[in-house]
């Protein structure tokens, strides 16, 4: 394998810490980014005790926000060369009955699941074009094939990305860039506050169901990553077992 580079956003905890880790440890070079200054600060200082600093890049960077996407993708291909994977891990999730939605809550969720992810798309795809060659990895979830209740609002979200992720599978596989969607169930991170989990906890009859682990979906990320030139990974679905 010819040594990478790869973009994540919201790589600063969670499911994108665990897949800058996981590819750094497997010879990529990598750039992400987040909103939150500390987390920056955290995780420039954890990657550098175990990587030179000529393969990770952290930049402070909002997904929503153009310009500082812009300067996100622009800093990653002066330090790398190239984006050549791109990784859309960035989101929100929101939960709440249908008459008792918060509408600012669900257009917020909205604009950074489904319209950051487009636009950072939008910004890396040229660049991938030109190099006739890229694969872009759009982090779903179970819910954009299932609709729970009181999830509605975050599937249409995530149904949102699997649509959007078709789309542009097919617009752009003549420019030889691959796109996949991992759909992940519950997975043990601190996406889900206390009282979302208390929440789950009544539905499920007072337990909350077995979860998957962050390494779990490291490896897969790994194996998307990592397939060859003439394997196209289009959809994975991973659950708890």
């Amino acid at each position: 394998m010819d040594k990478k580079s790869v973009l994540i956003s919201g790589g600063t905890n969670g499911i994108g810490k665990g897949a800058v880790l996981q590819l750094l440890e497997d010879g990529f070079n990598v750039a992400t980014f987040s909103r939150n200054k500390d987390k920056i600060d955290s995780l420039q200082k954890e990657l550098g005790e175990q990587y030179s600093q000529k393969q990770f890049l952290v930049l402070q960077a909002d997904v929503n926000n153009e310009k500082e996407l812009s300067v996100a993708v622009k800093k990653t291909i002066e330090t790398f060369g190239a984006v050549d994977i791109l990784i859309n891990n960035a989101g929100i999730g929101y939960f709440a009955d249908c008459d008792d939605v918060d509408m600012s809550r669900f257009q917020q969720m909205l604009q950074t699941n489904i319209v950051g992810l487009a636009l950072l798309t939008k910004l890396v795809v040229p660049q991938m074009k030109q190099q006739k060659e890229g694969l872009i990895i759009n982090l779903a979830s179970i819910s954009g094939k299932i609709a729970f209740a009181n999830g509605e609002f975050y599937s249409a979200t995530k149904f949102g990305v699997m649509g959007y992720s078709q789309g542009i599978r097919s617009e752009l596989k003549d420019f030889g860039i691959k796109v996949a969607t991992l759909c992940p169930g519950m997975i043990k991170t601190d996406f889900f506050d206390e009282e979302e989990l208390e929440r789950r906890k009544k539905v499920w009859h007072g337990k909350i169901p077995q979860m998957l682990d962050v390494k779990d979906i490291n490896r897969i990320i790994s194996l998307i990553c990592n397939q060859s030139k003439h394997c196209d990974i289009q959809d994975l679905t991973v659950m708890p077992f």
